[in-house]
């Protein structure tokens, strides 16, 4: 059988009555004749150390110091809850060491005992040395002991003997564990087993930390109810207390919670047991194609203008946030702010990353390097064709940007006339010119500080304001026409141009400082016709619920696309509008499409190319369908086309098909 000495020591195996004489030798070495501690282990001789250098008297027979009634009080009014938690536990404990004359203690953080019983005997004998409630045994009063000692260590201990730096209690044994707080990791208080050196229970070390660790999981359990009381009980005061409307939707659209400014500013109840769809909500019908996006885990509406007026004087914002449990979508949180008219034009940004549809190569590396470059403040230059969607990269790299909570403003410099230019961008004051606003006018770089300004078609700025804008950019200030005064700005500048900036430089068009200016981050978009592979991908974003067959593809294929993705939209759309059945087809091209092939040869390696794109298209469709029946009803075809495809084309339909999960 264990001896009820089986713990780590330094001390040689020796029977319990050596040991014992053992202990107090090493005690009396160190105390009485001031050795070295010798064979003591190192955390008691650290402690022995620290109650000599306290001053404490090794020879005192009983606990020097005790609580008065009403500083008790005090304590046990103090520590009430951790009291009623730990009771239960005490009782347990105490059923198991009944009948080996032991007794059970609670002290608080500062080693007072605020709750003891025990046999008997043991008790009795322990308060003649005050080893009772209100007794203070912290290493300070009371030297080394397992209930002091655990709180300098903060772990569990054993003291046993002759190992207590007083005489009172070399007859005892004693097992403490400290309790801390989950939260803080503070000391709550200190569970003590203790007994008589000769009977004590062989494994009370073991079963006070058991105790402790019990412990310490209810008040685990009870700060999670806390939270979750709070959570429950506060919330709905909290999201009442903001300005904007909130709603909280799960990942099928429903609101599970909303506060009574998005109730009101949406026209619907904040009753907690209404439970409302997101398409359902009338006031957001215009946006039902966006939010369906949404809920399905696509965070394509960063910032979104809507067109409902409230008392004929507001329109609302709504911002959309994924919420996420690691990489699962649980749902999102919608923001609702109302806005001034005069202050929501054209200042917001809709668009981001995710909102640029298509997988060629060229292109989602464009999309990678304009990822990067929303990451920096620096002045950024879109360079590509009308209709490349030139002002969605813009905006999406002001929504990925640092200032995505501040201003976009977009300035076409194509569309203002020559002569407005300037006072557009940089304001003007009070007089300065006929017909001039009355008290003048903010510029759009003043109106934009601490956002972004877009200046597309930069290509098309007059000379003379080109002056202005390099002194935008290089010393951060404007000067209001009509004024001397300039005024600081901050603003991210983002330009584009479907021109070719270096041949106007070469013209004596553009200023070549200027470009070296713009110039810092540049972006080549691709134009539709260099990414004829996404046209499939496209056109299923643009017409979700319609389909191109073989034909159209093929026509598209061969098509140069001059408008790009303007362009195709468009097409799209008249196609649309005229085709009744879910399947579009050659009959319903518009002229100039046919007109264009009847007229054009397409050439022998233009045509290899078509065939490429084909390729490729296919392998997308088969990529992700099950079957060749399900691949050919997504690309327009029969199935029988599909396998004529995948022959023609070397393809394995086997190897590219979906696998379904196992």
């Amino acid at each position: 059988m264990k001896s009820s000495y089986s713990y780590q020591t330094n001390y040689p195996p020796l029977k319990r009555i050596d040991k014992t004489k053992v202990l107090k030798n090493i005690w009396n070495q160190y105390i009485k004749k001031e050795l070295e501690t010798g064979e003591a282990r190192p955390i008691i001789a650290e402690s022995w150390r620290r109650s000599k250098g306290y001053g404490i008297d090794p020879d005192s027979a009983k606990a020097p110091v005790i609580c008065s009634p009403q500083e008790l009080r005090k304590r046990k009014n103090r520590y009430e809850d951790t009291l009623h938690l730990i009771r239960p536990f005490m009782d347990d404990l105490y059923e198991i060491v009944k009948g080996t004359d032991s007794i059970i203690a609670f002290s608080d953080p500062d080693g007072v005992i605020l709750e003891l019983f025990g046999d008997s005997d043991i008790a009795l004998n322990a308060a003649s040395a005050n080893f009772k409630i209100g007794a203070n045994m912290n290493e300070k009063h009371s030297g080394t002991n397992a209930i002091g000692t655990a709180l300098v260590t903060g772990s569990p201990i054993q003291v046993i003997g002759a190992e207590h730096f007083c005489v009172a209690w070399h007859t005892s044994h004693c097992s403490s564990a400290p309790i801390l707080d989950p939260l803080t990791g503070n000391v709550l208080g200190v569970l003590t087993v203790v007994g008589y050196l000769k009977t004590a229970h062989p494994h009370s070390l073991a079963l006070v930390k058991t105790a402790a660790g019990s412990v310490l999981k209810l008040i685990e359990q009870k700060e999670l109810k806390h939270e979750q009381y709070m959570v429950d009980n506060y919330f709905n005061a909290a999201i009442d207390s903001i300005s904007d409307g909130i709603l909280i939707v799960n990942r099928i659209g429903e609101v599970i919670r909303l506060n009574k400014i998005a109730a009101h500013l949406l026209g619907i109840s904040s009753e907690p047991n209404t439970k409302y769809k997101l398409n359902d909500i009338a006031k957001l019908k215009p946006l039902s194609k966006n939010l369906q996006e949404m809920i399905t885990g696509q965070e394509v509406i960063l910032k979104e203008q809507l067109n409902l007026q409230q008392d004929g004087e507001f329109l609302l914002l709504l911002t959309s946030r994924k919420i996420q449990v690691g990489k699962e979508t649980i749902g999102n949180i919608i923001i609702l702010q109302k806005k001034f008219k005069k202050d929501i034009n054209n200042f917001t940004a809709k668009h981001q990353f995710s909102s640029l549809i298509g997988e060629d190569p060229e292109f989602k590396k464009t999309i990678r390097f304009a990822e990067k470059a929303a990451r920096t403040d620096k002045t950024i230059l879109l360079t590509g064709e009308s209709g490349t969607g030139k002002e969605l990269f813009a905006q999406a790299i002001h929504n990925d940007s640092s200032r995505r909570q501040e201003a976009f403003l977009a300035v076409n410099c194509a569309a203002i006339p020559r002569e407005l230019i300037a006072s557009e961008l940089f304001g003007y004051t009070d007089g300065a010119f006929t017909n001039a606003v009355k008290g003048g006018k903010k510029g759009k770089f003043e109106a934009a500080h601490g956002g972004t300004v877009f200046l597309d078609e930069i290509g098309d700025m007059p000379l003379e304001v080109q002056t202005h804008l390099l002194r935008v950019l290089e010393e951060k200030e404007v000067t209001p026409l009509g004024s001397n005064q300039p005024k600081s700005i901050n603003v991210r500048i983002i330009a584009a141009t479907n021109k070719n900036l270096k041949e106007l430089v070469e013209n004596k068009e553009f200023r070549l400082d200027l470009f070296y200016r713009l110039n810092i981050i540049s972006l080549d978009i691709p134009p539709l016709r260099n990414r004829k592979s996404d046209i499939p991908i496209l056109a299923n974003y643009f017409l979700p619920y319609k389909k191109l067959s073989a034909e159209v593809l093929s026509e598209f294929y061969t098509y140069e696309w001059p408008g790009n993705l303007r362009e195709l939209k468009n097409v799209l759309e008249q196609m649309e509008v005229f085709c009744e059945s879910d399947l579009l087809t050659i009959d319903y091209l518009p002229g100039y499409l046919k007109k264009g092939k009847q007229t054009f040869e397409v050439p022998e390696f233009y045509s290899g190319a078509v065939n490429q794109t084909r390729k490729q298209t296919l392998l997308l469709s088969l990529k992700s369908s099950s079957n060749a029946a399900e691949a050919a009803e997504k690309l327009g075809v029969s199935p029988s086309t599909v396998y004529r495809w995948a022959e023609e084309y070397g393809i394995n339909l086997k190897m590219h098909l979906k696998r379904k999960e196992q």
